[in-house]
């Protein structure tokens, strides 16, 4: 049986510059210079079957209750995720960056950068962009987010992400990818353990 691509999840940046696309250019040879470069355009699809497969069989590792690996099988291949391992990968060398940033000090350099809005939540809008920045931010939405928001929203950590882009501070995105994976797991556990637990009550 063929594989199926689970298309939300497949998405590679392209950094073609043609007549059309003018107006991006000097975003797009930001995105070409940056260290996060291979991360966009790495091209490793994901399956449906693939994917189902990895979190059914995911277990957490956790070292004084601190979580620093996560183990699982696909298709029968061990498969280990570690923030070590992530940048490794996807040569990004940004295991000593800082994993957050002040917010006066990202929020004013984006606030420079056009932004129109209020600031007062930790979500920016894209909308609130002039278009060259807009682009920037809907092609990591795009490649990068896990897309747990409306479209329109930019969360912290692609804030913190596109910040880093523009001033090449070091940005430490592969601990940020790993939380986001031990949250997704943890998720899935309690929801396992909870679906176990109302089978019970059946009884």
């Amino acid at each position: 049986m063929a594989l199926i691509i689970k298309h939300p999840h497949n998405y590679l940046c392209t950094f073609e510059k043609i007549d059309r696309n003018t107006n991006f250019h000097s975003i797009i040879d930001i995105l070409s210079y940056s260290k996060y470069k291979t991360l966009l355009t790495a091209d490793a699809p994901i399956y449906q079957d693939t994917l189902r497969d990895f979190w059914a069989n995911a277990e957490l590792e956790e070292q004084k209750g601190e979580p620093f690996g996560i183990t699982s099988k696909v298709g029968g291949v061990l498969v280990d995720i570690t923030p070590t391992n992530i940048p490794e990968t996807f040569q990004m060398n940004d295991l000593a960056g800082k994993t957050s940033f002040q917010k006066n000090e990202f929020q004013t350099d984006l606030i420079e950068r056009a932004y129109v809005g209020q600031l007062n939540k930790a979500t920016m809008f894209k909308p609130n962009f002039p278009p060259p920045m807009k682009f920037l931010f809907h092609t990591l939405l795009t490649c990068l987010s896990n897309k747990t928001t409306a479209f329109i929203e930019i969360p912290l950590k692609i804030q913190y992400l596109g910040y880093a882009i523009f001033t090449k501070a070091d940005f430490n995105y592969s601990q940020a990818l790993f939380t986001d994976l031990v949250n997704i797991l943890k998720k899935t556990l309690k929801m396992g353990r909870m679906l176990l637990f109302s089978c019970f009550q059946g009884f």
